[in-house]
Order: C-alpha cells, then structure tokens, then sequence
C-alpha cells in the first residue's frame, strides 16, 4: 500500500528535490526536462486541500489514534492515502506531542496551513511557502526507531573509498606546479583520482523517502558550495567565490547538522513541547584557518530560512530532523505504551508498506577552479541527525506546560 505520490512513470519515480538517480544509483543533477516533467505532474495529481484544512492556523492537531483507524479502512479497501494524511494535515511543523491515556491517543499539534506544488513538484505551504511536513517521513522515523537497534544517529556521507590519498599522492607529485597550463589536466585527473564516491546512510532505510532528502540535501550543499548550482540568496555565495589563498587541492568539509533547543514535559511526562529545531553546519577545516569555509558556513546558518524559501529541500531537510526527534521521543519516553495507543496499521510494514525509492548508492565528485585560477575541491561532508542526544541532555521540567494540557486537548477536540 504506498503513501508517496502514484507516479505512473518508474523514470519519474527516481527524481526529484533536484537530483535524479540512475539505475546503478549514481545521483546527479535533474534535468531541467525531467524536473518540468515532475512539476506537471505533481500539479496534476495534488488534491487541493479540503476546507478546513485549507486555512493557516496557528495550531492544528493529529490524533493517531483517528488516523490508524482511519488507514485501516483504507488499506482494506485496497485504495489509496488521501493527500490530507499524505501532507500531514497541512502541518509544516511538530511543536507538542501528547499522551492521553483515557482516549488510547497520541496528538500531534503544530502550524498548519494548505498546501500547493511548486513548479519543480515540491510540496508547500500555500501561504508559507515552507515545505510541508510528509507522513510517510513520519512512519520511516517512527518504525525506525521500533527496531532492536534504535537509538543509532541518522547520517549521510559521500567519503571517498581508502585508495583515494594514495592517488592524490601520485597526482600531487606529478602537479608539482599547478597553472594555467596544466590546470585543466590536472581538473581530470584530480576527479579520475576520485572516480566514483560510495554514498553512506546509516540509521534510516536507505530506500526511504527521508533518505532521499538526506542525500539530495547534502548533494546540493555541495553544488552550492563549488558554484556549480546556484544558491539564488544573494548573501549565500559560493564557498569557492570566497577563496583567497594560492594552493591546490584545498579540501574543506561540510557538515549540516541538526541542534534542538530545549525539549520541555509536565509532571507526568505525557505533554512535551518541542524547542525549535536549527541546521547547523560544521566544518572540520576551520581549526586549520580556513576563512573561507567559516565565512561560508556561517553564511549558510544565517540565512538558511532565506535558502529554504528558494529551495525547498533544504526546508525538508529541517523537517526530517523534526520528525526524527518526534519519533525518538515516542520511543525512549514509551508514549504508545504510556497512552495504551495501539497504532497496529501504521507499524505494519507487511499491511502499510512504504515505497522503495531507487537507491542512492554513488556520487561523482566535481572540481572547480577558484577565481585565481587554482583547483579547489569538496572532499568530505554529509549530514547528522542525532535527537537522542538533545532527549539526553536537553530536557527539562516546565510545571506551567501542566496547565496548558487541558487546553491544547480540548482544541485539538475541537478540530
């Protein structure tokens, strides 16, 4: 029973968010023709949001509960989610997660408001602008983090294999000298020396959804970085454009990396409020001076709102660290359990399954020349997400959220 998109065509199925994934999964860069192709589409098939769900709001509210049991009777039917649950019910954000052991329920309450496609097929908020959030992320997360081994970070990295130092050796010893000459010489065989780079997801399906945008986040990050695409906010340049010394193989890495603020409960620790959740980017290299990447990485940080509202995938990236963290609460604070929530559908991988994406396996590394006419390159980087480590050390009692309980149950009641 899928939950993505029904794409009629398996070839659109392995695009979007900006990338395309071939059969042997190299990822590269959508066509303009194929990214067309997928904003008609989505266009197409999007259902416009119902009535009451069509307005912005402040604060809107999902029972798990309704919707297992809601699922149920679709999944019998043998029919399709509609796109009021494939969309989240409009949510573009999770703010409180409440246990209601009298109801057998788990709510949900963020932002909502409706939502429309984009021209390249992204889904968003159609007042906002910002992603909106998507359930099967949700379900990757939450069954993710059912497993024996949950707990594990989430991460996605393009490292090179082990033979690469020994062919940057080679290559730096007969580049001694790298100018205007050589330079383009030495461009090819600086990528020949890294070939193909094997892509590495760890703590989330590597088929899923979410670790599509994992991967097509940090992809671009990288474009972005070398002025190979660009960033389309005027204050985020390129790290390449930022580059003021005179070697070659400049080498620094790019981390985006999730930071919550403080997660605040009651008493009784079935009403928890979630702190704002920031992408941070980390970049190894500043301990060896390199200004340019700490310009540019705080760059990036500064203005990442202005970034998401150009490309999306970015927002979706946020989204994933926000759902990662409301699954992980779930979990280590036993919430189903505690609300006697029995969600039997929305576990069910054999009833509910979710779509296998193609997965991503490779991806090229690209060298650039900086303006002074050397060749720089983004070696290493990748994503982190790890929201049990804010659930370890970033959370605390608020008795004024024991208060508010009442009130934010009666207006989800009220919905």
């Amino acid at each position: 029973m899928p939950v993505a998109a029904p794409f009629d065509s398996d070839d659109l199925r392995s695009s979007g968010n900006g990338i395309d994934i071939d059969s042997d999964g190299r990822v590269f860069p959508i066509s303009q023709e194929k990214s067309e192709a997928l904003g008609k589409l989505i266009h197409e098939v999007l259902e416009p949001p119902p009535e009451n769900l069509g307005r912005k709001i402040a604060r809107r509210a999902v029972s798990l509960k309704k919707w297992d049991a809601q699922i149920r009777e679709i999944v019998e039917q043998n029919d399709f989610l509609p796109d009021s649950i494939r969309y989240f019910g409009g949510l573009t954000s999770i703010e409180y997660v409440i246990a209601i052991p009298e109801e057998n329920d788990l709510l949900l309450i963020g932002p909502g408001e409706g939502w429309r496609a984009d021209a390249e097929g992204n889904v968003v908020g159609n007042q906002s602008g910002m992603p909106i959030l998507v359930f099967e992320d949700f379900l990757t997360a939450l069954r993710q983090w059912n497993q024996p081994n949950a707990g594990r970070a989430i991460t996605c990295s393009f490292e090179p294999m082990p033979d690469v130092q020994a062919n940057l050796a080679r290559l730096h010893r007969q580049f001694t000298n790298i100018n205007a000459d050589n330079a383009d010489a030495y461009a090819v065989a600086l990528e020949e020396a890294y070939s193909d780079v094997p892509i590495t997801i760890a703590g989330i399906s590597d088929a899923s959804r979410f670790s599509r945008i994992l991967v097509a986040a940090d992809f671009r990050m990288k474009r972005i970085a070398l002025g190979l695409e660009p960033s389309h906010v005027r204050d985020i340049p390129s790290y390449v454009s930022l580059i003021s010394v005179n070697r070659p193989g400049i080498s620094p890495q790019f981390r985006l990396v999730s930071e919550y603020a403080t997660t605040t409960h009651d008493s009784r620790k079935l009403t928890w409020r979630l702190g704002d959740v920031t992408v941070r980017v980390s970049s190894p290299t500043t301990g060896t001076m390199d200004r340019a990447a700490m310009t540019w990485s705080r760059n990036l940080e500064e203005n990442y709102d202005a970034l998401v509202r150009m490309q999306p995938v970015f927002g979706e990236l946020r989204n994933t660290m926000t759902l990662a963290l409301v699954a992980a609460l779930i979990h280590q604070e036993n919430l189903l359990q505690r609300a006697n929530c029995d969600l039997s559908i929305l576990l069910d991988e054999s009833n509910l399954k979710l779509v296998d994406y193609p997965t991503p396996k490779l991806v090229r590394y690209n060298s650039v020349q900086s303006r002074n006419g050397f060749l720089t390159i983004v070696v290493c980087g990748g994503i982190e997400i790890n929201p049990h480590t804010a659930l370890r050390n970033n959370v605390r009692l608020d008795n004024r959220i024991d208060s508010e309980r009442a009130r934010l149950i009666q207006f989800a009641g009220d919905e």
